[in-house]
């Protein structure tokens, strides 16, 4: 390998850690809307998000016992 194609390579691949991060970064701020699911006995999965006026008071338990469950401090 010449020195310009290992010069082109790493700038290659700077570039793409760049991007990586950048979009990472993008999503991690972006989050995850809180969802509800609901789990029937014959198998099947309802899930139900902040649109949901039905979600909103499950919501508020879920957070609360999630609250619970952590640690102090954290």
């Amino acid at each position: 390998m010449t020195r310009r194609n290992k010069l082109l390579a790493g700038l290659v691949v700077t570039a793409g850690s760049v991007a990586g991060a950048f979009y990472m970064r993008q999503q991690l701020q972006s989050g995850t809307p809180e969802r509800v699911g609901l789990y029937f006995p014959d198998g099947t999965l309802l899930e139900l998000g902040p649109e949901d006026a039905a979600a909103e008071e499950l919501l508020k338990q879920g957070r609360e016992l999630v609250a619970r469950a952590r640690p102090e401090g954290s």
